[in-house]
Parts: structure tokens; C-alpha cells; sequence
């Protein structure tokens, strides 16, 4: 995920170009980030920016299914389970 899924920018509300989002990994770990909308055909999409680095610090893989909860008055998202690629 490299985009904020569009479901969670319509129920969290973000509108503005640039929001701060703060991501905590499963230590306990915060980061901050950016999410930025772009233009996507007729819509918009946001980027989370440093999401590849976020990624691999936690040794997150491509195709892993992330869990998190969201605290809106933060805009703070916690990764609360990672279950790994089906390698079957």
C-alpha cells in the first residue's frame, strides 16, 4: 500500500492536499509521513510518502495483508497484524 485506501480517505474525511499521518509499527514505533493527493483519471487517490522505507524497516513484503486501527484525533494509523504471503 503505497496509496491510503479510498474507503478510509472518504470515512477519515481528509480533503486537503497534504495531510500528516503518523504510522506506529507492531513495537510500538511512530512515524511521520505525508499523505498527498494526486489527481487519478476523474478522481483523486493520496500517496503515503515513505511508505517503501516503512516497509522494508519492518520487513513488511509485497503481497502481505496489513491490519491496522486509526485514530482519527491523531491521524494516526497502528499496524496492528501482518499476515504473511500465501506461498502455496
Amino acid at each position: 500500500m503505497q496509496r491510503m485506501p479510498t474507503d478510509v480517505v472518504r470515512i477519515v474525511g481528509f480533503k486537503n492536499k497534504v495531510h500528516e499521518l503518523k504510522v506506529t509499527n507492531k513495537t510500538g514505533k511512530t512515524i511521520d509521513m505525508n499523505l498527498r493527493r494526486q489527481k487519478n483519471g476523474d478522481g483523486v487517490r493520496y500517496s503515503i510518502e515513505g511508505w517503501p522505507m516503512f516497509m522494508q524497516q519492518n520487513g513488511i513484503r509485497f503481497g502481505e495483508t496489513l491490519h491496522f486501527g486509526f485514530v482519527c484525533s491523531g491521524n494516526v494509523m497502528i499496524l496492528s497484524q501482518v499476515d504473511a504471503v500465501n506461498e502455496g
